[in-house]
């Protein structure tokens, strides 16, 4: 690699994520779109793994399914925001991913018996550290899929309410009312009477 070549690779990796996805719109730039994935490819990894139950492929998949969809729809990107904008894609397609799973679902129960349904254990008034985070989990999958979301979106991915409000088309309002209620919720079932 040339002096040049390693110089300009260099500043692509101090630009901030909206001037590469600026080049990316303008130019086609497949070295900021590189850079983009280098910089969000893990975090977005990890976020669609705890949203798929641990399925490392589909998350995957999922991942992969969203940059190409910042890829095709790079001309779209309004120019501020763009991890807000991949996040939004990112829900946009877990939402597709949850109902296609839903309709699977009531397919197979038409289908095939039911099993019957266990109850989850009582937990214990000193939880330690990683009881805590298993129970946590372990009530989270009992929650509608969009709570696990709104959820992952602000105590996960640490996105503000705003910008929560953004991905999600939700008002800010309406995200504040549920991320109350859900996190009472949680704390009825986690903290014991």
């Amino acid at each position: 690699m040339t002096m040049a070549l390693r110089l300009f690779h260099k500043a692509d990796d101090r630009l901030p994520d909206d001037a590469l996805m600026q080049k990316v719109c303008r130019a086609d730039d497949d070295r900021a779109f590189a850079e983009l994935y280098r910089r969000h490819a893990r975090r977005l990894m990890g976020f669609f793994f705890r949203q798929t139950d641990a399925d490392e492929d589909l998350a995957s998949d999922l991942l992969q399914d969203a940059f190409m969809h910042v890829w095709t729809a790079r001309r779209k990107f309004v120019g501020t925001g763009f991890r807000t904008w991949l996040f939004t894609i990112s829900y946009n397609l877990l939402r597709s991913h949850y109902r296609q799973a839903e309709y699977r679902r009531l397919y197979e129960q038409q289908t095939a018996p039911t099993l019957p349904t266990h109850t989850e254990a009582d937990i214990d008034e000193n939880l330690d550290r990683k009881a805590f985070d298993t129970a946590l989990r372990r009530h989270l999958q009992t929650l509608p899929p969009e709570a696990r979301l709104l959820f992952s979106l602000r105590f996960e991915e640490e996105l503000t309410v705003p910008q929560i409000a953004e991905v999600t088309g939700l008002p800010e309002g309406t995200v504040k009312s549920r991320l109350h209620t859900l996190t009472q919720t949680l704390r009825q079932k986690l903290i014991p009477s």
